[in-house]
């Protein structure tokens, strides 16, 4: 299992990567949010008849599932048994999957999928700053019959910012999974250092053929590469003109090379404790799994921004309509969804609030008065210094505002049942991203409150409407995490669900304070690009 403690030097660079692009003059944030484009497969609406619902018919039990995912372990059990029931195509996107025993797990079942004959197609981001499954993983996993590509291959900060976030996962276009957690131990509750308490969602029906034929859109986009092991001829430079300099430069490319595919068909091919990691794993995941209801929801939308988002798009007018399909979508949710009579209750792991959010929390929570309240983590718990900075930088005054205020306090919650005692005694954030509207609306995907989501990223996500099941099914679940956090309740002052004083920063060190604290200047002068 990876090291959390243990980061690459990229990885520590990430903050600066994204703060240089404020160099190039990049759109702001403040854009019109208008009508929702009606343009498939970005925008797609189902809704079951009145009739299916109440005579349970046919239509009712196929179409509009829903099973909300608390657990991670429960979670990765979904997703094996979907891999296990394909029988036509598997079709994946994530932003992250890392090198551990969860992204090897996926990859066994996967490949036993493969060689039966499915269909096996996977988008991954090249971020530099995060990809760990580069073109050597695609080459040796390309023997077993998968198609690995990679969405978006930049270097430089500006175009850098333009990921795909998205996380799919479908199975012959009728059943799939989205939500917060990409593919890696921390996600899923196995790491043995840090792990995030996080969200998915399953659906069932012609919302998962919506989310597969997006996969598609973005899989034939051009942004979208078969990568490639580098040529390691020597190019035309002086240096190569002797040849003494030459065969030393390709001799010693060759053997780099040949290390780093090696060191990949090694890893992927070692299955030795799979089927046995597997075994435990739906030990502890399948009561989880079953104890979660699955219902049909009355209408269900599913938005996604669109592929091939770039510095040169980026800097146009016609950007955010073309491209931000998914944050119009949200913003009308908000704006008129929520009820004065009923809280609205958001969820995300960072809490960045651009000109838009101002406005719309604004409105909800001064114009229509409507109790609204934000989970979400704590110094202690965050995997950002940068975004904690910026959040503490600017909560109290909405705290002041009427905001309700929840930060989560990095401690192992037993109300979700982990693989291990050892990981009960790791640090934990939160990963969650879902909003509920009021008692019979929600939303759960990948968009994070923050300008990367807003304005760079391609997000997605499901929304469910009619269904006061399953939105009581989810409020429930955040209500019980927000009783187990902090309510912060003026400037660095906090209490716990039992109105006992608490640490605002979430049991956060004193290193962690100072290295904060030493963000904020930087992180405030560069909070759009963030």
């Amino acid at each position: 299992m990876r090291n959390k403690n243990s980061k690459s030097p990229l990885s520590l660079l990430r903050p600066l990567i994204i703060l240089s692009a404020f160099s190039f003059g990049l759109n702001g944030p403040f854009a019109d949010i208008g009508n929702p484009p009606d343009r498939y497969p970005f925008y797609s609406v189902s809704e079951l008849a009145p009739q299916s619902l109440q005579s349970h018919s046919e239509e009712s039990r196929d179409e509009n599932q829903i099973q909300l995912l608390h657990s991670g372990i429960a979670s990765l059990q979904k997703r094996i048994d979907l891999i296990r029931s394909a029988k036509k195509r598997i079709s994946i996107e994530y932003f992250i999957w890392e090198k551990d025993t969860a992204g090897l797990l996926m990859f066994h079942e996967l490949i036993k999928k493969a060689k039966e004959g499915v269909d096996v197609r996977i988008i991954l981001d090249k971020s530099i700053t995060i990809i760990e499954m580069d073109e050597f993983y695609a080459e040796a996993v390309a023997k077993y019959g998968i198609d690995l590509r990679h969405y978006h291959r930049a270097l430089d900060p500006a175009s850098a910012q333009y990921r795909t976030h998205r996380k799919i996962l479908v199975v012959d276009g009728h059943e799939g999974i989205t939500g917060g957690r990409n593919i890696g131990d921390d996600y899923f509750d196995l790491d043995e250092v840090y792990n995030f308490v996080d969200r998915d969602i399953y659906v069932k029906g012609k919302i998962a053929k919506a989310m597969e034929d997006s996969f598609d859109a973005f899989w034939n986009d051009p942004i979208v590469k078969k990568s490639k092991v580098l040529n390691t001829q020597p190019g035309s430079n002086r240096l190569f003109r002797d040849r003494r300099n030459r065969d030393r430069y390709r001799n010693h490319r060759q053997n780099a090379l040949d290390k780093q595919r090696a060191e990949a068909a090694e890893w992927i091919e070692s299955h030795a404790e799979m089927e046995e990691v597997a075994s435990q794993v739906e030990k502890v995941a399948r009561p989880i799994l079953k104890s979660y209801p699955i219902a049909a929801c009355p209408k269900l939308t599913y938005v996604t921004d669109r592929p091939g988002a770039h510095i040169g798009e980026g800097v146009r007018d016609e950007y955010k309509s073309d491209f931000r399909i998914f944050r119009k979508v949200l913003f009308d949710f908000i704006e008129n969804k929520t009820r004065s009579d009923e809280e609205f209750i958001m969820a995300s792991p960072y809490f960045m609030l651009n000109e838009q959010w101002q406005k719309s929390l604004s409105h909800v929570i001064g114009k229509k008065g409507v109790e609204t309240s934000i989970y979400t983590n704590s110094l202690g718990s965050t995997d950002a210094f940068y975004v904690a900075a910026n959040f503490y930088d600017k909560i109290y005054d909405w705290v002041d505002f009427g905001l309700k205020t929840y930060v989560h306090d990095s401690k192992y919650d037993s109300f979700y049942p982990v693989y291990s005692e050892d990981i009960e005694e790791t640090r934990w954030g939160m990963h969650d991203k879902s909003q509920v509207f009021n008692d019979d609306s929600f939303f759960v995907g990948t968009y994070n409150i923050d300008n990367r989501s807003d304005l760079y990223n391609a997000e997605m996500g499901i929304f469910c409407e009619g269904s006061s099941v399953l939105a009581e099914n989810l409020k429930e679940d955040i209500k019980h995490r927000i009783g187990k956090s902090y309510q912060i309740i003026g400037k660095e002052k906090a209490v716990d669900s039992e109105g006992n004083p608490a640490d605002a920063y979430g049991n956060a060190s004193d290193k962690q304070i100072t290295i904060m604290k030493a963000f904020t200047l930087p992180a405030r002068l560069f909070k759009p690009l963030m």
